[in-house]
């Protein structure tokens, strides 16, 4: 994999905070970059290694499945409606610290005074939770101008009740169903999840670009999915399975995915009792085996839906 970071300090308001505040908080300096990642002839599993900048950075107390915020634009945040195609969210809260740092909930709308997003956790209504909201990164904030137009087929798995959803590269910057009847440049990434490129051209090179991640990044992980195709946020370096900052469900088969393009995999299998060491078929221990960064591997063979949390290339 061809790959470089130009990380650089910048004010974080160059980076562009959108409609979503009519009265900033007073946030971090966050850490951009850059990196170009090469996908050969073949299959290739790409995680983004980079986010978008947060349009909202606080504390609030939790009511069921609402958050306290101030200075929010009503209505900003709000999943998109189309009549045609699926409709996505837009934004979504992530947990900055504590036991759920790293986790993250999509809005499904917002007022001026408080934010309402789905699946946060019980335990935590009636808590204070510190928690940042930023814009999802999409397939149209892909950096497209080197695919070889009409020969890429993207695959995004991570869902229990779908094999695959299958998106068509057609021309510059547009991305449609797997029909090729409506443009899904709006359809999500999640944060650590990855993406698989089939490719029939030669090889070309996508650039990412974005906020590098300071917190965790919590990944769900289905039993029922065919694929859950996930991996660190680190655009820059490679890490081991042994830094995995969680205990991943248990009998969990990862296939590592080759950088090839080959769809070569080293099979490695986590043991049963739900520790975080992992071994190949042989019963050798892999703690030391790598994972470059933005590379994704498959998940697969669980007995229960969980999470792959991985740290920050911050704090690792």
């Amino acid at each position: 994999m061809n790959k470089k970071l130009v990380v650089i300090q910048t004010l974080l308001l160059s980076l562009g905070f959108g409609s979503a505040l009519s009265v900033a908080e007073t946030v971090s300096t966050p850490i951009v970059g850059f990196s170009k990642v090469t996908v050969p002839f073949g299959t290739r599993a790409v995680v983004p290694g980079f986010v978008k900048a947060a349009v909202f950075t606080g504390a609030g107390l939790v009511t069921s499945q609402s958050v306290v915020a101030s200075g929010l634009t009503a209505n900003a945040l709000r999943p998109t409606t189309f009549g045609d195609r699926p409709n996505y969210p837009t934004h979504y809260l992530e947990i900055t610290s504590g036991s759920y740092e790293g986790y993250s909930f999509d809005v499904s709308g917002n007022t001026a005074t408080s934010v309402t997003v789905s699946g946060l956790p019980s335990v935590l209504n009636g808590t204070t939770i510190n928690y940042v909201l930023r814009p999802h990164l999409t397939l149209g904030d892909i950096e497209s101008s080197n695919l070889p137009d009409g020969n890429v087929i993207l695959n995004i798995f991570n869902n229990p009740d779908v094999a695959a959803v299958t998106y068509l590269y057609d021309s510059a910057g547009t991305w449609y169903d797997g029909n090729g009847a409506n443009i899904m440049n709006h359809t999500v990434i999640y944060p650590g999840t990855g993406v698989s490129l089939n490719n029939s051209s030669g090889s070309f090179a996508i650039n990412f670009t974005g906020v590098v991640k300071s917190t965790k990044t919590a990944v769900p992980v289905y039993r029922r999915a065919v694929q859950n195709l996930v991996g660190p946020m680190n655009p820059s370096s490679a890490s081991t399975l042994s830094q995995w900052s969680a205990v991943l469900p248990n009998d969990t088969i990862a296939n590592i995915l080759s950088t090839t393009g080959n769809n070569s995999v080293s099979l490695t299998l986590l043991v049963d009792n739900g520790s975080n060491i992992l071994y190949n078929g042989n019963g050798d221990q892999l703690s030391s085996t790598s994972i470059d960064g933005q590379n994704a591997f498959s998940m697969s063979a669980m007995t229960q839906d969980g999470y792959a949390v991985f740290n920050s290339p911050l704090n690792p």
